[in-house]
């Protein structure tokens, strides 16, 4: 067995029991069979992915490399859509949405500003030095 081929069975079988084991959390905590799969996909995702994150990042961008999947790319932007939409209280499919996207560009905007405002905090304390920026980036 080359090391690719071992490292590709090794990350086949540990992605196998992550689903495993979340599908054996769903089912302890869901009814699988009467829960309907909009809400049941997202919900396994948002297990899945975190828990999974440590084989992933390899994984993906090892494929990154070979090959430009459009396809696999909006799933980081499609979950926390996801989510909120299902948290929504909106009865229409439009205001959910509408209500989705509010929620996550107001997340996005205040890790943005969180952001620039450690940025702003770095440049006071250390003068504006690309190492200093280069430290905040790599914490």
């Amino acid at each position: 067995m080359s090391i690719s081929t071992a490292s590709l069975a090794f990350a086949f079988i540990a992605l196998l029991l992550i689903a495993l084991v979340v599908l054996l959390l769903l089912r302890h905590f869901l009814p699988i069979r009467s829960t309907p799969a909009y809400v049941l996909v997202p919900i396994f995702l948002a297990l899945f992915l975190p828990v999974s994150v440590i084989l992933l990042l390899p994984i993906d961008l090892a494929s990154s490399l070979r090959t430009e999947d459009e396809a696999t790319r909006g799933i980081w932007f499609i979950l926390p859509l996801l989510g909120e939409y299902i948290d929504s209280g909106y009865r229409t499919p439009k205001d959910r949405f509408i209500h989705s996207l509010r929620s996550n560009g107001r997340y996005q905007l205040i890790v943005f500003a969180l952001a620039v405002a450690g940025l702003v905090y770095v440049f006071l304390q250390n003068g504006f030095a690309g190492t200093s920026v280069k430290a905040l980036v790599m914490a």
